[in-house]
């Protein structure tokens, strides 16, 4: 329990608390969608993605953490929908999210700007024993008002997202009703994102793909900085670093799915370089995507011509 409780302490969730909630993952190039709506479909294919991450090994009541992502873009609708899901367990609570994106796509010089918004739902559950310092029972502790309770809200959030051959960025916010979760006195906070990142081609062979990400609730931010190479676009590895916290090697795999489809798989493990390393021996989490591209190439025009054979 007193490890749970550290941990609760350091990830600034608690009651009547209003800080960083959203799950901040060491694969966030592949998680643009989540935390930014004007991503949906921008990539032009139906693509489904899986993170899963086990944080801080070893410690009681570590946080584990799965986020599904769906989306596509929809022509008749001149953008893209997207569908996203994350559960998130710390200690003794328990979060879930889920959100349904749409985002306007609009041609901005040579690349495409995606305009977008998302609305969910939003929950959270407190299940614990409760046991005072002195031994009152939690029943005579009037701000606690059950064993186990939870509470639902609505979520807004809204992007903008630029994608032009090989450049991305992103500038987003989520959270924007600050919610009110009155049954377990937690509110949520407005969170800001920044995301970057270019596809530098080395060579026939390699590509360099630096990225950053930082996020902020106006009171605290936190910055993840990544380089990774691709060999013959088969092959990458790299190392992302997340600013007093974490130091993060990562590799994956890519590899073509019948002609129109691409699977990829990556890992990565969070070496601690806060004083948690004291606590826990880092943190593993692994990523699977498959999109199925919908651009077709051009048919081929045949014509005829009697005096030719």
């Amino acid at each position: 329990m007193k490890k749970i409780l550290i941990a609760l302490v350091l990830s600034s969730v608690g009651f009547g608390s209003m800080a960083q909630q959203d799950v901040q993952l060491t694969h966030f190039m592949f998680d643009k969608l989540s935390v930014n709506p004007g991503y949906a479909g921008l990539n032009n294919a139906i693509c489904g993605t899986f993170v899963g991450r086990y944080q801080w090994v070893k410690f009681d009541g570590a946080p584990k953490t799965g986020l599904l992502i769906v989306h596509m873009p929809v022509k008749v609708l001149r953008g893209g929908l997207g569908l996203t899901y994350y559960n998130d367990k710390l200690g003794f609570e328990t979060n879930n999210i889920a959100r349904l994106h749409y985002s306007f796509h609009k041609s901005v010089g040579i690349g495409t700007l995606g305009i977008g918004a998302s609305v969910g739902l939003i929950s959270k559950n407190i299940s614990a024993t409760w046991i005072t310092p002195d031994g009152t029972p939690w029943n005579t502790d009037g701000s606690i008002s059950a064993e186990s309770s939870n509470d639902l809200a609505p979520d807004f959030s809204f992007g903008v997202f630029y994608q032009a051959n090989n450049l991305w960025m992103g500038l987003s916010s989520t959270h924007l009703s600050q919610s009110d979760l009155k049954a377990i006195h937690i509110q949520t906070a407005r969170h800001y994102w920044i995301m970057a990142g270019y596809n530098y081609s080395i060579n026939a062979d390699w590509m360099l793909k630096p990225s950053i990400l930082a996020k902020s609730d106006a009171s605290s931010t936190q910055i993840d900085v990544n380089a990774s190479v691709m060999f013959r676009n088969m092959v990458w590895a790299g190392v992302s670093y997340r600013v007093a916290d974490a130091v993060a090697p990562m590799i994956g795999y890519q590899t073509p799915i019948g002609n129109d489809g691409l699977l990829k798989i990556g890992y990565s493990y969070d070496v601690t370089t806060s004083k948690l390393s004291n606590y826990s021996n880092g943190s593993h989490e692994i990523m699977l995507n498959y999109c199925f591209n919908l651009d077709r190439p051009e048919p081929v025009q045949k014509y005829k011509n009697p005096r030719f054979l």
